[in-house]
């Protein structure tokens, strides 16, 4: 039994304490290497799941800015509609190169709108099958067995997943090189479009 005097309005009151429910203020938790190693692989595996969301997150800005960029491609395509018959070859050449560019500008568009909306297609990740835990009896085995066990599969799986969003990934920067080139492309068929006085 440990004592301790308490003074309380004006009083003093003396309590009784077992050693069992005194906390040390002084005393660390210490965590184990094989915790360390664990949270770690798994720290890994959640951002690789956080990723795939930031992927989504990316891809729905991408298409809204797409809806702004529609708007100016359908305004280029209405003002191919009210050109009339060239008068000299500068705005012979200058209708030329307008098409041209129009073509590129749809196409681009066109290609990165269907690829975008591909990357929203559900993607299939390796995820911890928990009953295998079970079915090994990792329960019952030292901890550090538990996490090399359990370690391995998360390693395993986060591998794969990112394999996967590699690409994903690749796909995204793709499109965003293809909207690049539709707004360079656009901007260039309004200064033509202003030459060609449309």
């Amino acid at each position: 039994m440990i004592r301790y005097n308490v003074k309380v309005n004006k009083q003093i009151y003396q309590v009784e304490l077992e050693k069992d429910t005194v906390v040390q203020q002084d005393v660390e938790s210490i965590e184990s290497s094989a915790d360390i190693c664990f949270n770690a692989i798994k720290a890994e595996y959640d951002y690789c799941v956080t990723r795939a969301e930031k992927l989504e997150n990316k891809v729905y800005i991408l298409l809204a800015a797409c809806a702004f960029e529609f708007v100016l491609l359908t305004t280029q395509i209405q003002k191919a509609g009210k050109m009339k018959l060239p008068q000299s070859s500068p705005e012979l050449f200058g209708i030329i190169i307008y098409a041209i560019l129009l073509i590129v500008a749809v196409v681009s568009n066109v290609g990165m709108l269907i690829t975008a909306v591909n990357l929203l297609k559900s993607v299939r990740f390796e995820r911890l099958d928990s009953g295998v835990i079970l079915e090994m009896g990792i329960p019952d085995e030292k901890d550090t067995t538990a996490v090399r066990f359990i370690g391995r599969l998360y390693v395993h799986h986060t591998k794969k997943n990112n394999a996967i969003l590699e690409k994903r990934y690749t796909v995204f920067n793709n499109c965003v090189n293809l909207f690049c080139v539709s707004i360079v492309t656009l901007v260039m068929l309004a200064l033509i479009s202003i030459f060609l006085g449309i």
